[in-house]
């Protein structure tokens, strides 16, 4: 039997090979942006960034919603620290975030992982509204009524609404380590989903992050001679969250290329020119990734070593100390 993870490597580099290709190929319709480089991209860069500080908040609204006491600047650069692991196989970041979160706060893998889910099925919903509303708006405004693009984002708001509704069964006092995990999952899931306030909150958030990422894709696509407005660039960014979610490979690379490209081409733009441009996009990403992410790991990593040498909260319970 072939060896997941192999095949996960092996797809992973073919996908960065493409888009090495096609950058290449399309290397003179690049060339004014390195030989005289605009202030777009600056913007582009800066736009990320807030993109990113607003993914971080969502995610601190989470954390304080379950009474983790986490500042908001230490969440940011925790948050920063995953950016640049998650660039490596793996998922180190979010490894690294988990461990940091379970060593300084005393928030279990579990719990911690419930803050996930729920804060992915919201995720999930802000983009189905948002999607609905750029199909809708973009079309009103003259351009083409994309049906496919419309059914997408309905369907995934159906299947948002659907998981929310759910709740998870708990055990007061679970035994065994997978039994507690997954009690604790629960419980973290459950207390989520009963909070309106903290769903609404982190939806406005996305709301705003995804027309933050609508601009910055507006900038990009203009770069290659694409002008569109920023209702078409509301359809596309939602599809690069999603893609974000999905992908399995590091950083997402290549996995929300296509998915960008998809959306692009799913609003009438051509298949290269959308590649090219979440291509542009994404170098512009990793750079921000580096220098944000080595930030994160030079506040986060005293900390956590810290945290390591001193029993938590829990085993000191455990151990009757």
């Amino acid at each position: 039997m072939v060896n997941k993870k192999v095949v996960r490597y092996v797809l992973s580099a073919l996908i960065v090979a493409a888009l090495i290709a096609l950058v290449w190929y399309r290397r003179e319709d690049l060339r004014p942006l390195w030989e005289d480089p605009s202030w777009d991209l600056a913007l582009i860069a800066a736009l990320i960034m807030v993109g990113h500080f607003l993914n971080s908040a969502e995610f601190w609204v989470v954390y304080r919603s379950i009474g983790v006491k986490v500042t908001f600047w230490e969440n940011w650069m925790v948050f920063c620290s995953g950016l640049l692991g998650n660039l490596l196989p793996a998922q180190v970041g979010t490894i690294y975030k988990f461990q940091y979160m379970k060593s300084v706060h005393d928030l279990s893998y579990a719990r911690n992982g419930s803050t996930y889910g729920a804060n992915l099925i919201i995720s999930l919903g802000s983009s189905s509204i948002v999607g609905v509303l750029g199909v809708i708006a973009y079309a009103v405004s003259g351009g083409d009524f994309a049906w496919i693009m419309l059914a997408t984002f309905i369907g995934i708001g159906v299947l948002c609404v659907a998981f929310l509704a759910i709740p998870l069964p708990t055990t007061n006092e679970p035994t065994g380590r997978l039994h507690r995990a997954v009690s604790n999952f629960a419980r973290g899931w459950n207390d989520i989903r009963s909070n309106p306030k903290t769903s609404i909150t982190v939806t406005l958030i996305d709301v705003a992050k995804y027309a933050i990422t609508a601009w910055r894709f507006q900038l990009a696509f203009a770069l290659l001679g694409v002008d569109e407005s920023l209702w078409f660039f509301l359809v596309i960014s939602p599809a690069a969250a999603i893609a974000g979610i999905i992908a399995f490979t590091p950083g997402g690379i290549g996995i929300r290329e296509f998915f960008i490209t998809a959306a692009a081409i799913g609003m009438g733009s051509s298949f290269d020119t959308g590649l090219l441009a979440a291509t542009t996009d994404r170098g512009i990403m990793l750079v921000s990734a580096v220098v944000l992410g080595s930030l994160g790991y030079a506040y986060t990593v005293p900390r956590l070593r810290k945290a390591t040498t001193q029993p938590t909260p829990t085993e000191v319970r455990e151990n009757g100390t």
